[in-house]
């Protein structure tokens, strides 16, 4: 690891430490196998290989069991009070001997109803770990560690914001070049390639739509891939982008207008439209507080773009990013069966959120659309803007 990465640990393990007397449980087991649960990375650095069981208490007590070739992952940083490296006797006999010894008499698992990024116990796994500790009712009985998990995985240290910022920057950065490179009668295929290359050359990965969605007006909006439609004069062009930097997204939305022939500004209904989308940012940000409910931060978007006369959007104004582009937890959504409780959760310092009152339409149809989306991180009296709002729609030749 390098001095950032045990930095990063060692930051998060400072939070756990604080997190760690709320368990809802004696003691937390994340017990785990290659590719089966994200939240290893938070307390670890690591996607762990062999199967593994971190298991953590309300006291304090962090012990690890891994596999003899992960150990040395799991050692730098320090964290760990224990760290046991199983060989060909394998992991059973030495997870019993940790849990005879703290003797817990409740289990907190990685389990949960609504968030992915909390639910990462698997059905197999779960029959495994009761068949190694010779109770089946375990899963039963077991509560959710989200009231730890959840908050860990939320509220940024320094490091991860740092890293989500030169995300956020380098994201920005891609957006500027791509309309530099647009122009009338290319395809949306051929600007998302062009992204595409400058992330290669940049050392960066994407975090979702093959490079970058860029989208036409007269296909509408969505989560896809960029196609074959033309861009064309009089279309608005919306690139939604997001990319790694050491393990941690960025997520923003850029607008472009095609200027038609003999035109120097976009018409005024198109102008209309991205002026109450960048309303609605400015105002559901300046509502964001910690303590405030997620549905309420929405609410104040899908009112703004109500007075502009303009149909809200149907999906979250907003979600957070961190180690994924959808990172769980509380969502800027609102109340009903779409996004269950998750609107309902309560805003802290330290979060980092999407802002996206997308207007939606399909030009020449029912209108243009606009993308505003912005990353913001809470703070302890507002927000404070990690990218650069959209001051004025980019206009394209």
């Amino acid at each position: 690891m390098n001095q950032h990465d045990l930095s990063l640990i060692r930051q998060k393990h400072a939070q756990l430490d604080e997190l760690l007397p709320t368990l809802a449980a004696d003691a937390w087991i994340v017990f785990c196998r290659e590719g089966s649960d994200l939240s290893t990375l938070l307390f670890t650095g690591e996607a762990m290989v062999g199967l593994s069981a971190f298991v953590f208490t309300r006291r304090g007590d962090k012990i690890a069991v891994v596999a003899d070739y992960d150990r040395m992952g799991i050692e730098a940083p320090g964290v760990f009070h224990e760290v046991i490296a199983y060989g060909r006797e394998g992991l059973p006999q030495h997870l019993r001997g940790v849990v005879e010894r703290l003797a817990p008499a409740s289990l907190a698992l990685n389990q949960h109803v609504d968030d992915y990024l909390l639910d990462g116990l698997t059905v197999g796994l779960l029959r495994k770990l009761e068949q190694i500790l010779g109770d089946d009712g375990i899963g039963r009985r077991a509560v959710s560690s989200a009231a730890v998990l959840e908050p860990l995985r939320a509220r940024k240290t320094l490091e991860e914001l740092r890293r989500i910022e030169r995300a956020v920057e380098l994201t920005q950065q891609l957006h500027q070049e791509a309309g530099r490179f647009m122009r009338s009668g290319m395809r949306e295929r051929e600007v998302a390639d062009f992204i595409k290359a400058r992330q290669r050359e940049l050392g960066v990965t994407h975090s979702f739509s093959d490079g970058a969605a860029v989208m036409t007006g007269r296909a509408g909006l969505g989560h896809r891939t960029a196609g074959d439609d033309l861009i064309t004069p009089g279309d608005t062009v919306v690139i939604d982008m997001g990319i790694y930097v050491e393990g941690y997204t960025s997520d923003v939305m850029h607008t472009y207008y095609v200027l038609r022939e003999g035109e120097q500004a976009p018409p005024p209904e198109v102008q209309r439209r991205f002026d109450a989308a960048m309303a609605a940012v400015r105002r559901s940000v300046d509502a964001i507080r910690p303590g405030v409910r997620g549905f309420e931060v929405d609410a104040v978007a899908r009112a703004v773009l109500e007075e502009y006369g303009i149909e809200p959007y149907t999906h979250a104004l907003g979600h957070q990013i961190g180690r994924s582009v959808h990172d769980g937890g509380t969502t800027l959504a609102p109340l009903g069966d779409r996004y269950g409780e998750r609107g309902m959760g309560v805003l802290a310092e330290g979060e980092v959120y999407t802002i996206e009152p997308v207007v939606h339409g399909v030009t020449g149809v029912s209108g243009h659309p606009i993308g505003p989306e912005q990353d913001v991180v809470v703070t302890a009296d507002g927000a404070r803007y990690l990218s650069r709002p959209q001051d004025t729609l980019t206009l394209l030749s």
